[in-house]
């Protein structure tokens, strides 16, 4: 029995694998636009509406890296990336070579990625900073639009990051990726 044919029976299964949720969301049962996450087979649902404060921050540094980035790379905003077959996040900001797709990239071809929080601080810092971990994603930053810093997450080992440092708004930081630095307080 395929998984539309279980769902059509009223049978929706405890878990999901990432090919499950295209398959689902192809078929109309998830909504494009519909937010979540899928963690270890789980759908773990997303705010729909960002706050003022998110929207801004990453417009912003969707700006920057746009204008920073060579040819060679490319930034996607909101892309879902598979990390594993049961695992998929929608990091707000990602970078990786031209031509990889969505669906194709797994951790370690994700060059920088960037979650911007407000209210989702603690689950960025607590729940996806290990998974990148786990999965080899060697730049991953976690920008507090409010307080106005990032925290840099680099060189993960045994999914955990190891070195992990906070930068204020007036401190250039630059990612691994060459010619790339943010200074929060620049940022137009």
């Amino acid at each position: 029995m395929t998984i539309l044919q279980d769902i059509k029976a009223g049978a929706i299964p405890a878990h999901l694998t990432v090919d499950q949720v295209y398959d689902l969301t192809a078929a109309g049962v998830f909504a494009e636009n519909e937010k979540f996450e899928l963690i270890d087979g789980e759908i773990v649902p997303m705010a729909a509406a960002k706050a003022d404060w998110h929207a801004v921050m990453t417009s912003r540094l969707t700006r920057r890296l746009v204008r920073a980035l060579p040819d060679e790379l490319r930034l996607f905003v909101e892309p879902s990336v598979t990390l594993s077959p049961v695992r998929l996040l929608e990091p707000d900001l990602a970078v990786w070579e031209k031509g990889g797709l969505p669906r194709q990239v797994r951790g370690p071809d994700l060059l920088l990625v960037i979650e911007v929080a407000d209210s989702s601080l603690g689950y960025d810092l607590r729940v996806k900073a290990p998974l990148y971990a786990e999965h080899g994603v060697p730049d991953y930053w976690v920008v507090d639009a409010v307080r106005q810093t990032i925290r840099t997450h680099r060189a993960p080992v045994d999914g955990r990051y190891t070195d992990v440092d906070e930068h204020e708004a007036d401190q250039p930081v630059a990612a691994l990726l060459a010619g790339v630095t943010i200074r929060l307080a620049d940022l137009d």
